[in-house]
């Protein structure tokens, strides 16, 4: 068995935290039932709901200690012969004070199978890329030879007045001109970008490459992921971007999403 815990902050050095949140996963050999009794067992079960995530099954539940003081709530949902699930705890009032957070945690627990995301396709600029749901479209435009598409990602950490910090994504097509090969497209952009993103990691990625960038202003210091292809003329690039003290909680899931682009010729093939 894994887990991993979260704490909400706390006002104070020495204070307890009015709930914990664990992650936890591991072996299942009997039903989702029988494993939650590890933690039912001697406290009064409130609620009970049939869950469903990405196609996978589960099951939640409400619960509470005999004695009223503690309050919890535990989600599990069965991988195969493999359990996941979201474990939250704490003091009756604090956890009652919360439980819309914690609702909204357990709402947006999932598994990420991005052959599932809904696709994103435009037969005009020869393009395909599967985009998480979680994942707002803020802006589009096309216009003659140029498409440009950009996306919010849900929140990755919050500040302390509440505002929420999220990850970009931006994915551009455009007309390479010249040879129209991808060196082209990448030292064009590179010139675009200029000293202000600075690469401090460079290397092919599928028939393309990959940049981790470093960018810089008065407030805030982020990590932009880009990737590049080139096909029939036209470069397509997505674009990640993070502040830095949230980004390695998205950069693997910007490797997921851009894995689904497909671009040029690959639209005729199955997926």
């Amino acid at each position: 068995m894994w887990y991993r815990h979260f704490l909400p902050p706390s006002s104070g050095p020495q204070q307890t935290p009015p709930f914990v949140v664990s992650l936890l996963t591991g072996p299942l050999s009997g039903s989702l039932d029988d494993y939650a009794q590890t933690y039912l067992a001697r406290n009064v079960v409130s609620e009970s709901h049939d869950q469903e995530r990405q196609g996978v099954p589960g099951k939640s539940f409400a619960f509470a200690s005999a004695d009223g003081s503690m309050r919890y709530s535990l989600l599990l949902l069965k991988d195969d012969s493999r359990v996941v699930g979201l474990y939250a705890q704490g003091g009756a009032p604090a956890f009652t004070q919360s439980r819309a957070i914690l609702d909204e945690m357990a709402k947006s627990f999932t598994f990420e199978r991005a052959a599932a995301y809904p696709e994103v396709r435009n037969a005009a600029f020869r393009l395909s890329v599967r985009i998480p749901p979680s994942w707002a479209e803020s802006r589009r435009i096309t216009g003659g030879k140029t498409f440009l598409a950009q996306y919010i990602s849900p929140p990755l950490g919050a500040e302390k007045g509440g505002q929420t910090v999220h990850a970009s994504l931006t994915l551009t097509v455009e007309e390479i001109g010249g040879d129209g090969t991808l060196e082209a497209f990448y030292g064009n952009t590179r010139l675009k970008l200029g000293t202000a993103f600075d690469v401090i990691g460079h290397q092919p990625w599928k028939d393309g490459y990959v940049d981790v960038m470093a960018a810089e202003t008065p407030m805030a210091t982020s990590r932009v992921k880009r990737f590049y292809r080139a096909a029939g003329g036209r470069g397509y690039s997505l674009a990640f971007e993070a502040r830095e003290d949230v980004y390695s909680r998205v950069g693997r899931w910007c490797d997921l999403i851009a894995g689904t682009l497909r671009v040029g010729p690959e639209l005729q093939q199955p997926q």
